[in-house]
């Protein structure tokens, strides 16, 4: 009896332990060698040296391109990050970026990075791109091991630019200019800046060979992320339409019938 007491301990400690691992690979983000990194949000700001990651709750092939979404990075387990970041930040002079990246293989098309971008994307070369990468999962990685990643889906972290790799700053993760591993376009922007996002994929196996960047467009709408400093940050797919005037001709035409007939039955 002792012996069997003893076993389902054991194996009960064992499947608990089992849970909790299962728990945290599932609370952290992805990164880029998964082939499938999770759709992360960066912001940063240069002159106090702090930063803040945000897993947006997607990973780069489940985010639907062509729809609208909007996130409440105030709130939820992103709201410590949040906090510690907005109070230590200037916010006038931070920066953000929201990207997902995939690593994975080296024939044409396998590598890609999905990201924001306030300028028109320059090229660089498929060995580039992949050295991109592998800088940006070594801030991911560090990242992983802050704030609610540790223990909650869809988290966030706050660091500084003494935290090492995990700093968005850092010239060995993200990068030192705002740009990952100083290459292509202005991936970051100031808050209340619209950025148009891009897909750059691999062109080729020639590792010479640039890449090849093209903007996100869904039926002739290049969609965009905007963020504002009170953490809102939205994805906008599908543009709201705008009446066209013979549409607002009816309108008026409209409202003025129903003010003549309003009119002519108080007059009765």
């Amino acid at each position: 009896i002792l012996m069997k007491l003893t076993m389902k301990k054991t194996l009960l400690a064992a499947t608990i332990a089992a849970m909790a691992m299962t728990g945290t690979a599932n609370a952290a983000m992805t990164n880029s060698a998964s082939g499938d990194s999770s759709l992360i949000l960066s912001v940063l700001d240069f002159t106090t040296g702090v930063s803040a990651t945000f897993d947006l709750g997607f990973s780069k092939s489940t985010f639907n391109q062509a729809a609208n979404n909007s996130w409440d990075i105030t709130s939820g387990n992103y709201a410590s990050a949040w906090s510690s970041f907005s109070s230590a930040a200037n916010l006038a002079n931070t920066q953000w970026a929201v990207l997902a990246l995939d690593s994975a293989g080296a024939a044409s098309g396998a590598q890609s990075i999905f990201t924001t971008v306030a300028s028109t994307w320059t090229n660089v070369s498929n060995s580039a791109l992949g050295g991109m990468q592998v800088t940006f999962d070594k801030y991911i990685n560090g990242n992983n091991a802050l704030g609610t990643h540790v223990s909650a889906a869809d988290g966030g972290s706050f660091a500084t630019s003494s935290s090492g790799l995990s700093y968005a700053g850092d010239g060995g993760a993200y990068g030192s200019n705002g740009k990952i591993a100083n290459n292509g376009g202005d991936t970051n922007a100031l808050f209340g800046t619209n950025m148009n996002v891009w897909n750059i994929v691999r062109n080729g196996t020639n590792n010479i060979t640039n890449s090849t960047a093209t903007k996100l467009s869904v039926a002739g709408f290049n969609p965009y992320f905007s963020m504002s400093n009170n953490g809102a940050l939205t994805y906008t797919a599908v543009a709201t339409p705008v009446p066209e005037a013979d549409n607002y001709a009816m309108l008026l035409a409209g409202l003025g019938l129903m003010g003549f007939i309003a009119r002519r039955r108080m007059s009765v």
